[in-house]
């Protein structure tokens, strides 16, 4: 029986279809129950070259942001305290971080958390050379009050630009289920090299997407391996929520090119409403179906 086909609920059944066609059934099963998941390059159906593409735009970016020469990523070593800073609002810095939003296979997994009308919040880049410092585990979903409910409000998709191959890469580790507490990590709770807890690292080779529930506790350890870590990371909400970012000022020639941005950026969002209010059925689909 083909549920999916039978068009009782178009929002999910639309999302169904998709993980059959990309083959992603799985990783919506793991996105379901363990709270994250990292979908491979060749499931995203990216171009060939698109990481290299991603990962030399956040380079250049941050280049001219700083005013500083970063090189070859495989043997450089940059100042943490110094990359880490003016790393946010990428998206019209370069086309790759545009295509990297439009990813069908990552958006069809991100409005499975979200709804059909997730909006983009925030990205920025991590670039993470060798160091000994950890990030204690924690929620994305901060600000959201106790008893909000189970569904997602926040999804983090992290495009890897560089392979995470183990410990030694300084890599994201999630604690698997934890988007079930509800909230976010008590102090005892938050060292990810000593918590109660059982801790995942994130491993992937370069390409990848890994996603995660926003309410999935997540930290990441020190970095022993030469060279850089490099991440896009992309915050996604649901449309009701306050974005990180505003991208009023999008311009009008990429709009054009990607229709599909003024739903993602929340160009066509209900809110904030001018002089005569009209909300339309899907804006009000939104507070019976989770999908919409």
């Amino acid at each position: 029986m083909d549920i999916a086909s039978l068009g009782t609920l178009p929002q999910l059944d639309a999302l169904m279809q998709d993980f059959e066609r990309y083959d992603i059934t799985q990783h919506a099963l793991e996105l379901a129950t363990y709270g994250f998941t990292v979908v491979p390059p060749e499931k995203l159906r990216i171009e060939d070259g698109f990481v290299d593409r991603l990962r030399n735009a956040i380079i250049s970016t941050a280049e001219r942001r700083h005013g500083i020469e970063i090189g070859d990523y495989t043997t450089a070593n940059v100042e943490e305290n110094v990359v880490g800073k003016k790393a946010w609002r990428l998206l019209f810095e370069d086309q790759a971080f545009v295509d990297a939003a439009l990813n069908p296979v990552a958006l069809s997994l991100i409005r499975f958390l979200l709804g059909q009308s997730a909006v983009l919040s925030a990205n920025l880049w991590i670039i993470k050379p060798p160091n000994k410092r950890k990030l204690a585990l924690h929620s994305d979903a901060a600000g959201i009050t106790l008893g909000a409910g189970q569904i997602a409000h926040v999804v983090n998709a992290s495009w890897l630009c560089t392979d995470y191959v183990d410990a030694d890469d300084g890599p994201t580790v999630l604690v698997p289920g934890s988007f079930r507490f509800g909230r976010g990590t008590l102090p005892h709770e938050s060292d990810p090299l000593d918590t109660p807890f059982p801790v995942v690292p994130l491993q992937g080779k370069a390409g990848s997407c890994a996603i995660w529930h926003g309410g999935t506790w997540h930290g990441s350890i020190p970095r022993s391996r030469d060279g850089l870590r490099i991440t896009l990371v992309q915050n996604w909400m649901r449309s009701y929520m306050k974005q990180v970012h505003q991208w009023d000022d999008a311009p009008a020639d990429l709009l054009e090119r990607h229709p599909e941005l003024n739903h993602i950026l929340g160009l066509d969002s209900y809110f904030p409403y001018g002089e005569d209010p009209n909300p339309d059925g899907k804006f009000i689909l939104r507070s019976i179906d989770p999908y919409a």
